[in-house]
């Protein structure tokens, strides 16, 4: 026996002499290239429970075009995690990858916030690409909420809706929420103990008792009665900003709804005016008369109307309104904002629309352009000629800088058909262009026959006749 394993001594020791040269033979390093390679430059990400991790991975095909699953593997507590490939907060679960191309795909990582703390691999499988990411839980929130529960009524029992209730620790604000149509809030709050504040336009606040929030229960501190207000309105405007072209009257639709419990009057009126403006309130749009009161129930609304009446020279711009509404205990503001624009309009004139001309002589044609718009300057306005082609045409000025509203100018153009043209009638167009609008006018140019061709004519014809009577005088006797 012993012998037999000295004779394996020589052996053993020649196969590890040789061992290592095999794995660094380059036969025995070649790795296959993978089709499809996976890279993250951040593959572990620590967070807290209830936070999502994003993983950005880029992917790279290094084989022939295809479309791939995207596809992710976790166990144990990460199993239940809510995992998704995203693309621009779209979820995907394909991709396609054109032969050597790149694309970047987001895994996004949710997790509870009952989530324990450690560390979770996630394996991501795109075609034979893998690759390991690991989210690691450094606090967990399991516990650490309770919620509050009330209800918030008037004194006949009816809910409130949109009160807000304001919730306090140690004096210290800590978080809000608005009541709903029933009047009900839920609000999830650290455990401790709290005071809440409940406010509504119209109704006079209250203040909870102190209560307590216990960790993964309910607090209901039941209904809360808010007294309504003496006096209180409410003034509001739908579209409170508003814009307008110069020369019209813009109008504001006001509602006033009393909330108090008392019957009121209310005054109005104007701040902030321009000199040479003018306003009035209108029971109805369209109304003549003046109004400056409105009286209005308890628990009524009404809606009048504000027109403004600016002079017609108004400057284009911004104008700022407060619309003042008066009642017996205080005034309610209302801030209107006013955008005035001008308006564009270019107008074309010519005293004729139709010139008889002879062939290779000129038509001089006269067209001024004005700025019949209200408040805006038309600027670069350039005149350009479509006429048949073979014409010639010239214009002077070949552009305007600029029309203020009122002004205008006039532009003349040459227009010269060809000398060999057939008599006929023929159409060219004007456009004149700006950096605002554009118009056009076409034009009717008659082409006759040049005179020196009607007198070449008539010296043939009487060639012609003369040379007849010639040939019949000498050779008509025979």
């Amino acid at each position: 026996m012993k012998a037999k394993t000295r004779k394996l001594v020589p052996i053993l020791t020649l196969f590890l002499f040789f061992l290592p040269l095999f794995f660094l033979s380059p036969v025995a390093s070649q790795t296959v290239e993978k089709r499809i390679e996976i890279r993250c430059d951040f593959p572990a990400q620590m967070i807290e429970a209830g936070d999502t991790a994003t993983f950005e991975l880029t992917l790279i095909n290094n084989d022939k075009t295809a479309t791939y699953n995207l596809r992710w593997w976790a166990y144990r507590e990460a199993k239940n995690w809510d995992i998704n490939f995203e693309d621009d907060e779209k979820e995907v679960y394909k991709v396609l990858l054109p032969e050597g191309s790149t694309k970047t795909v987001t895994l996004a990582v949710e997790t509870p916030g009952d989530a324990k703390v450690g560390e979770s691999p996630i394996h991501v499988d795109i075609g034979d690409g893998r690759i390991t990411l690991y989210v690691k839980i450094t606090e967990t929130h399991k516990g650490e909420k309770g919620t509050l529960a009330l209800t918030v009524t008037d004194k006949d029992g009816d809910s409130i809706k949109g009160a807000k209730v304001s919730v306090y620790k140690n004096n210290k604000f800590v978080d809000y929420a608005k009541t709903t149509v029933e009047g009900k809030i839920v609000l999830e709050l650290e455990k401790g103990e709290y005071t809440a504040e409940i406010v509504k336009e119209g109704y006079h606040a209250k203040e909870t008792e102190d209560f307590k929030i216990r960790i993964g229960g309910t607090t209901d501190i039941g209904i809360i009665s808010l007294e309504q207000k003496e006096y209180y309105a409410e003034v509001s405007s739908k579209s409170p900003s508003k814009t307008a072209m110069v020369g019209e009257n813009p109008l504001y639709q006001i509602k006033i709804k009393n909330s108090g419990k008392a019957d009121d009057t209310y005054r109005l009126d104007i701040e902030g005016l321009p000199e040479d403006w003018y306003s009035r309130y209108k029971e109805t749009k369209e109304g003549k008369e003046d109004i400056s009161e409105l009286f209005i129930g308890s628990g009524e609304e009404k809606t009048l109307y504000l027109e403004f009446v600016p002079p017609y020279d108004v400057r284009i711009g911004e104008y700022n309104f407060t619309s003042l509404i008066q009642s017996s205990t205080g005034q309610y503001e209302l801030n209107l904002t006013l955008k005035v624009r001008g308006s564009y309009e270019m107008r074309l004139y010519s005293r004729r629309l139709s010139y008889e001309v002879k062939r290779g002589e000129r038509a001089s044609i006269a067209l001024t352009a004005s700025n019949a718009g209200k408040g805006s300057t038309i600027t670069n306005i350039k005149p350009e000629i479509s006429a048949p082609e073979g014409w010639t045409a010239t214009i002077s000025p070949k552009e305007v800088t600029s029309l203020k509203p009122g002004e205008s100018e006039t532009f003349t153009m040459e227009i010269t058909p060809p000398g060999d043209i057939t008599p006929s009638d023929y159409k060219v167009t004007v456009k004149v262009k700006s950096d605002q609008l554009e118009e056009e006018e076409d034009f009717r140019i008659i082409v006759e026959e040049s005179s020196n061709v009607a007198f070449y004519g008539v010296v043939i014809i009487v060639i012609v006749i003369l040379a007849l009577a010639f040939m019949f005088r000498k050779y008509g006797r025979r």
